[in-house]
């Protein structure tokens, strides 16, 4: 069993409207087999099935009054984020005025020296700070 977490919670990041961003985190919590990059990216060492999981918090917002448009916050996995740029696992909610949560798990092969990294986008008219994210991949198979 190998583990590699990334956790972010201090510092908000700030997201730019309309535009998939890598989230980066602040510290390594778990990190089985080195998987950890550059505290944005997890790459497995060989193949091998993954859970992949992550946990996201919207800071509260303030919608202008009469705005009744809908906001919405995506999040996904994204496989070699600087080449091919290949996505799964995505997830898409309707913000709230408050804060808004996003937490979802999803199973995909983790190929060997591949790195793995977590996108966010969001629709606000302005840059919308992500408080809270946590990356995690697990697997059995070493």
């Amino acid at each position: 069993m190998a583990t590699c977490k990334l956790y972010r919670g201090t510092v908000p990041q700030i997201i730019p409207p309309g535009e998939w961003t890598l989230v980066s985190f602040e510290k390594t919590v778990s990190n089985d087999r080195s998987m950890a990059r550059n505290l944005s990216l997890i790459v497995p060492p060989t193949t091998a099935e993954f859970l992949w999981a992550r946990n996201l918090r919207w800071s509260a917002i303030d919608i202008p009054d009469g705005d009744v448009r809908p906001r919405q916050i995506m999040s996904r996995f994204v496989r070699d984020p600087a080449g091919i740029h290949d996505d799964t696992g995505a997830d898409d909610r309707t913000a709230t005025p408050g804060r808004s949560w996003q937490t979802v798990a999803w199973p995909f092969v983790g190929q060997a020296g591949m790195p793995v990294g977590l996108e966010v986008w969001h629709d606000h008219h302005l840059p919308w700070g992500l408080e809270h994210a946590q990356f995690a991949a697990t697997t059995p198979d070493y």
